[in-house]
């Protein structure tokens, strides 16, 4: 199964904890690779070229959410195109532990690799408590949807961050035909239960980059449009 780890090429802050996540699944036995992603500040060119438009007007227009999507919707049309599944990692998605080689008959679409809430004031302590937990995958739950981003998505029950998932190709087709009919998400809005079959492990195979937890707007490039 092939890896790809997003990250800005050049950008400081994207190359120094897309190398932390690179070192990790590395060390797990991953024939990871990075992707190069796209800075939002040129994201329209890419939509003209691609011919597709943002469903609603979300997180402001913020470039670096219009970057991050674009970023997976090519990863997915690589992954139609090597009809292979792919196991894709944003530069802040760390890799905690092996995935057991059996996974990919244990789900149908998409099995989402971190079961918590990045934004949870415990959320070291939720991963730290899983240390020896068994591996299973369970249907996937978002206790954290937001009523009028569920609305305007239209994409149902959705992950709540794409920084690390599996998908496989026809799920990846999946949501590339629903985009081109009906507009795009954001990343992880994109990847919802009306377009495709969401697992996750439990416990979590991936957490987010300890840099990231109450630093944010410091590191977020989604967040912060400085930072481009």
């Amino acid at each position: 199964m092939k890896c790809f780890i997003i990250r800005l090429k050049g950008h400081k802050i994207s190359e120094k904890h897309a190398r932390d996540c690179y070192n990790q699944a590395k060390r797990f036995g991953l024939n990871v690779k990075y992707f190069d992603g796209i800075n939002g500040l040129e994201y329209q060119t890419h939509l003209d070229s691609l011919r597709i438009k943002p469903r609603y007007n979300f997180k402001g227009g913020r470039p670096g959410v219009y970057g991050c999507f674009l970023s997976h919707y090519y990863l997915w049309q690589k992954c139609v195109k090597a009809d292979t599944p792919y196991f894709i990692l944003e530069h802040d998605g760390l890799l905690i532990r092996p995935y057991p080689k059996g996974i990919l008959s244990q789900f149908d679409d998409v099995l989402k690799l971190d079961r918590h809430d990045p934004y949870a004031e415990n959320y070291n302590e939720l991963i730290e408590a899983e240390e020896n937990v068994p591996i299973e995958v369970e249907n996937y739950q978002n206790e954290h949807m937001k009523a009028h981003v569920l609305d305007f998505a239209g994409t149902g029950e959705y992950m709540r961050g794409a920084y690390g998932y599996i998908i496989k190709p026809h799920a990846a087709k999946k949501l590339i035909d629903w985009i081109q009919t009906n507009g795009f998400n954001p990343a992880d809005q994109q990847i919802g239960k009306n377009i495709v079959d969401i697992k996750v492990t439990v416990p979590s195979l991936v957490r987010i980059h300890p840099d990231y937890l109450g630093n944010m707007e410091e590191y977020s490039l989604t967040k912060n449009p400085d930072l481009l």
